[in-house]
């Protein structure tokens, strides 16, 4: 069971997230859905993760 500051800490961190749709090829679809399968994680975590280091390679350039 979670105690008062982990659910804090729980809530702050999720409170700077924005939700957004993406339509996807479904070929593209498909191979996020194997990739997130092999890494054992959810498709959106890892897009999050993919884009997330597209930025930050947009960034230094």
């Amino acid at each position: 069971m979670m105690n008062w500051r982990q659910i804090l800490l729980e809530l702050m961190s999720q409170s700077d997230r924005v939700q957004t749709s993406i339509y996807f090829p479904k070929d593209v679809y498909d191979a996020l859905v194997k990739w997130a399968q092999e890494e054992d994680r959810p498709i959106s975590n890892l897009v999050v993760r993919i884009v997330s280091k597209a930025v930050e390679e947009h960034k230094k350039q």
